[in-house]
């Protein structure tokens, strides 16, 4: 009788084993089959030639069909297997099922805006200086000196695209490029947790989608990019960050020399990121360094440039200038990590500047600086002599896992 239990036990869980294996291959069947399907459609294309390309694209990263719009034509034949007309072939495809119209009207295109999604900075400020936030498949350029506030505000607007959508967040992925090696786990989960305490969250916020990178040079960069097309559609990135871009084209070229080269390819880099973000509706924002101007009769805004040129210059959409506040805003707000935001570029929103601030949960209204600071006392997070930023990218809060709700 024992021995007829155990087979039976055993026999049940193989079948439940087998299940499980069956289930975990449809799932990754499915993702698969959505590039098949797509390829399958292609009139024009023997079978055997639509099995090949499946498996050349899987092979270069491309799970989606809105990958095939990331590469250019040249890309595209470049792989081996695929001619000219079936690389131009493909993306004619892709345009056709992905992208609109070739020409919208103005209500069409005002429509497409308002559809697309808003990253929450943190702070209302913030948002209202922004139109409400950060929209996805744009271009955001954050620049300003050291401590000015560009990493702390990256680690905010991912927690707010991990947030649940019914407490205002996306719910959705966001990667992170880390190419000076200042990402700290410890800072983003102090600011999760937070969000967890303040709406009262009964279960944790997932973290699963969010993926960080360590890109300390271009050739990582550029591997971390192509990855990207197999992560984005599995983990519904809405947003990539890259803390900062433009820190390994200044090491990796470093005389005027090599100026035109390091050009050529951060234009390069920069249409592989404007490709993605209108591919998969991605925000991308990356962090800047700058430099000073020499011009004695250089305006006040014109004292401090972002590094990049023209080049970078014209590819982002929204340029944000980062700086501490004033003694004044300071004193006034009771906010020793004020922080100033000018918007010095953008096509759709005028040049206007706001204050926030740096708390120990992340980026906050000024107001509420102070508020912030007694809570975490309140929760052991720190003491009365602990300064709320340290450092950019770095604490030294305690980490917030185990605090009671």
């Amino acid at each position: 009788m024992k021995l007829l239990i155990i087979l039976l036990v055993t026999m049940a869980t193989s079948v439940k084993k087998s299940t499980v294996k069956k289930k975990s291959r449809k799932a990754e069947k499915t993702v698969d089959d959505l590039l098949f399907d797509f390829i399958s459609n292609i009139k024009g294309l023997s079978d055997v030639m639509k099995k090949r390309i499946h498996q050349i694209l899987i092979k270069e990263g491309i799970i989606d069909p809105r990958g095939i719009k990331v590469l250019t034509q040249k890309e595209l034949q470049a792989l081996p297997g695929i001619s000219e007309s079936t690389a131009k072939t493909l993306l004619e495809e892709a345009e056709k099922k992905y992208s609109s119209a070739i020409f919208m009207s103005l209500e069409e295109r005002e429509k497409f805006e308002r559809e697309r999604e808003v990253i929450s900075t943190g702070s209302q400020a913030l948002n209202e200086l922004l139109g409400g936030g950060i929209p996805t498949g744009t271009f955001v350029e954050l620049y300003g000196a050291p401590q000015s506030g560009k990493s702390q505000l990256c680690y905010s607007l991912v927690a707010n695209v991990l947030l649940p959508r019914k407490f205002g967040g996306l719910e959705a992925g966001a990667i992170w490029l880390d190419t000076e090696g200042s990402f700290n786990s410890k800072r983003l989960k102090q600011i999760l947790r937070y969000y967890e305490y303040s709406f009262n969250m009964t279960e944790p916020i997932k973290t699963a989608d969010f993926k960080v990178a360590t890109t300390r040079t271009l050739t990582q960069i550029e591997m971390a990019l192509k990855e990207t097309g197999r992560i984005i559609p599995l983990h519904n990135i809405k947003l990539l960050i890259i803390d900062s871009l433009m820190d390994p084209f200044r090491a990796e070229y470093g005389g005027l020399g090599d100026l035109a080269e390091r050009q050529k390819h951060l234009n390069r880099i920069l249409h592989v990121l404007m490709r993605l973000a209108e591919a998969y509706d991605v925000a991308v924002v990356y962090t800047n360094q700058v430099m000073a101007n020499p011009d004695p009769f250089a305006t006040a805004l014109d004292k401090v440039q972002p590094v990049g040129g023209f080049v970078l210059g014209h590819a982002s959409d929204i340029r944000i200038w980062l700086r501490r506040a004033t003694s004044k805003i300071k004193s006034q707000y009771n906010a020793q990590n004020a922080r100033r935001a000018m918007i010095t570029d953008c096509a759709w929103l005028p040049m206007s500047e706001c204050v926030f601030s740096l708390g120990p949960f992340g980026v906050c209204d000024v107001q509420d600086e102070a508020k912030h600071q007694e809570l975490a006392i309140k929760l052991s997070l720190m003491d009365n002599n602990t300064p709320a930023i340290e450092d950019e990218g770095k604490t030294r809060f305690q980490d917030l896992e185990g605090v009671s709700q």
